[in-house]
């Protein structure tokens, strides 16, 4: 029977952010809990774009490898 791990270790990290500049139409630069400054874009494929400003609280999904950018998520 092979060895099957519970937590898989490349799953994406979801968090809370807060913008602190929205540098174009589709990309912010936001502040993490801890401090740490990302980058955060909105989907490409998206119909709505929601009302990014600054001082906004927004969902950001980040790659457990690179966490200096993250894509920001739309909750319906």
């Amino acid at each position: 029977m092979p060895n099957q791990n519970t937590t898989n270790e490349s799953a994406p990290i979801i968090g809370k952010a807060t913008i602190i500049e929205q540098l174009t139409e589709n990309i912010v630069r936001a502040s993490l809990p801890n401090g740490k400054i990302i980058h955060a874009h909105l989907p490409i494929k998206i119909k709505e774009k929601p009302a990014l400003s600054i001082g906004k609280c927004i969902l950001v999904k980040m790659n457990p490898y690179d966490f200096s950018k993250g894509r920001i998520i739309i909750d319906k």
